[in-house]
């Protein structure tokens, strides 16, 4: 009994002694980290954001099917979105496949023409213009290869043709090249040889029925997705068309747009459709155009019975061959955009209920106040606070501080070389 007792205090004291370690180890690595803090701070850059409502998008225009009476290879003398007159000859049709290879030829030497004469007339003959075309050159490859990982493929020729006319500007710059004179004469005589040649071959003019915009592309709504339905159409209307089949055109050239003005249909919830009223301008992206986006205006708002769902009807004025592709399409409506300084949530104070920044000043921290534009979560938007002197003044490429590293959060503090030196900085746009 005895010897159990002291096999147990004995237990005790190695249980006691093991707490012991483990507690002066867990203090040390505490006390050691809290040491270890650093000051670390993020860079001030511009940015903008935007409100949209995300939603599947159905285009309504006037158009009109251009048949083609005669069997053949087709030639077409006007490309999608240009615009011609009625009775206009907007194709040929020859029996020969040889006159459509003449006119891929010509249509592949008139991009050239026109890239090499673009590069001439910019004549960039210095070296200090080739670090900017080389920046041109691997954004414009950026954006072909971004293209392509999304499947899409409207404008990638005219992407191809703004990255050769960058690779020749470049090629002269360098002085690779003094001048495209004897390639750009050697291209017109070729084109004028084909032409030519093209015009021996009798082939049957298809005419423009009306006058407008012209699209090779038929998807067979034209008959149904018409503009002119939508003055008086309901929403159980709307639901009608939406779930309609494509019609079957039987054999057509193309089509011809009536009109520049076209309209977008939207079918939203409420909590949504009521983000919009009518004459609202808002900006349409359908994610194709590289960034840019359709200017557009609210011109009807259409409820159902049960006021629950809205179809909201967009007008639009813009006319591209990527957009006459365009019939039922996701789209991004674009209602509010907000623009300034982008500043990490984590840097912001209320200083006497003024919100503002603490900003690294070389060694000094300064209080930098500032009004918010729109609180993102992760990060704010802002502007100087008005009034600001220009010493407190929130200016892009600032770097805020997002953490202390155990210095004093004041205005007018001033650090020490070996704080300043062991500052970890980043960037707000990360």
């Amino acid at each position: 009994m005895a010897g159990y007792q002291r096999k147990s205090k004995k237990n005790g004291r190695f249980i006691a002694l093991g707490f012991a370690v483990f507690l002066l180890i867990y203090i040390s690595s505490q006390l050691w980290g809290f040491a270890n803090i650093k000051l670390r701070t993020e860079q001030v850059m511009d940015d903008t954001i935007y409100d949209f409502v995300r939603a599947e998008g159905m285009v309504f225009r006037n158009e009109e099917i251009i048949p083609q009476k005669v069997n053949g290879v087709t030639v077409y003398n006007y490309a999608d979105g240009e615009e011609v007159a009625k009775k206009q000859d907007v194709a040929v049709v020859y029996k020969d496949k040889k006159v459509s290879m003449v006119n891929n030829q010509i249509d592949q030497m008139r991009e050239e023409l026109k890239s090499l004469e673009k590069a001439q007339t910019v004549k960039a003959t210095r070296y200090s213009a080739v670090t900017n075309l080389s920046s041109q050159i691997n954004n414009q490859v950026g954006r072909i290869v971004d293209t392509s990982a999304d499947g899409v493929v409207e404008g990638i020729s005219k992407q191809k043709e703004e990255l050769t006319s960058l690779l020749n500007r470049k090629k002269i710059a360098l002085g690779e090249e003094d001048t495209f004179a004897d390639r750009i004469a050697q291209l017109n005589t070729e084109i004028s040889y084909l032409e030519k040649a093209k015009t021996k071959e009798k082939g049957v003019a298809i005419e423009a029925p009306d006058a407008g915009y012209f699209c090779k592309n038929v998807d067979g709504y034209e008959e149904t997705l018409t503009a002119n339905e939508l003055s008086n159409m309901t929403y159980e209307e709307y639901q009608q068309k939406k779930s309609a089949s494509p019609k079957s055109v039987g054999s057509a050239a193309g089509k011809i747009i009536k009109s520049h003005i076209w309209y977008l249909g939207v079918d939203l919830a409420n909590a949504e459709a009521q983000k919009f009223e009518v004459e609202d301008n808002v900006k349409l992206d359908f994610k194709f155009a590289n960034g840019q986006t359709v200017a557009a205006k609210v011109v009807k708002i259409i409820p159902d019975n049960e006021r629950k769902k809205s179809v909201v009807l967009f007008e639009c004025k813009d006319i591209t061959a990527q957009l006459l592709q365009i019939r039922k399409q996701s789209v991004d409506i674009i209602f509010t955009t907000y623009s300034g300084l982008r500043v990490n949530s984590k840097a912001l104070y209320h200083e006497q209920n003024i919100p503002g920044v603490y900003v690294l000043d070389k060694t000094t921290v300064r209080f930098k106040p500032v009004e918010i534009i729109k609180d993102n979560g992760n990060f704010i938007l802002c502007e100087p606070r008005e009034g600001t002197d220009q010493e407190h003044t929130l200016n892009r490429l600032d770097m805020v501080i997002l953490e202390s590293g155990g210095v004093e959060m004041k205005d007018g503090t001033l650090l020490n070389e070996d704080t300043v030196k062991g500052v970890v900085s980043g960037n707000a746009g990360a």
